[in-house]
C-alpha cells in the first residue's frame, strides 16, 4: 500500500523530495602562530578557514606581499556536521622581525578575496621573552 504524503502529489505513489542549502556560506579566517621553545626552529603559522560552503576554496600564504609556497602544507578538507567545511593551511617559516604574513582566501561566497594579516615581532633566532 502507499503512504499519502500530501494532497498535492499526482496519482500514484511518486514524490520528489528536494532540499538546498543557501547558495554559499562565507568562511571565517584566523591566523594562529605556534610558539617553539627552541630559538633555532622555524615558526609554524596556521591559517584556519572554517564554516564555508561549498567546499571549493583557494587559500594562499604571503610574506611581505610575496606568495609563499615552499613551506605551505594543508590538512584534508573536513566536513562539519552542519554541511559546512573547514581546512587548515600551515606555513613553516623562519621569520625576520617585522615580517607581515597574510593568509588570502578565495571562495564563491566572497565578492573579493578575504585577507588576514599577522605581523611577527620577533625573529626566529630571538627569545620571545626578550624585547
Amino acid at each position: 500500500s502507499c503512504l499519502q504524503l500530501s494532497n498535492n502529489i499526482p496519482q500514484g505513489c511518486a514524490a520528489t523530495l528536494s532540499f538546498s542549502l543557501s547558495p554559499a556560506v562565507g568562511p571565517r579566517v584566523k591566523i594562529s602562530p605556534t610558539q617553539s621553545d627552541s630559538l633555532h626552529h622555524p615558526t609554524l603559522l596556521v591559517c584556519s578557514v572554517t564554516g564555508f560552503y561549498p567546499s571549493e576554496i583557494e587559500i594562499k600564504w604571503f610574506r611581505n606581499g610575496q606568495e609563499e609556497t615552499a613551506g605551505a602544507v594543508s590538512t584534508e578538507l573536513l566536513q562539519n556536521g552542519d554541511w559546512t567545511f573547514q581546512i587548515l593551511v600551515m606555513l613553516e617559516t623562519a621569520p625576520r622581525r617585522g615580517d607581515v604574513y597574510t593568509c588570502q582566501v578565495e571562495h564563491a561566497s566572497l565578492g573579493s578575496p578575504v585577507t588576514v594579516e599577522k605581523t611577527l615581532l620577533h625573529a626566529a633566532n630571538e627569545s620571545l621573552g626578550k624585547e
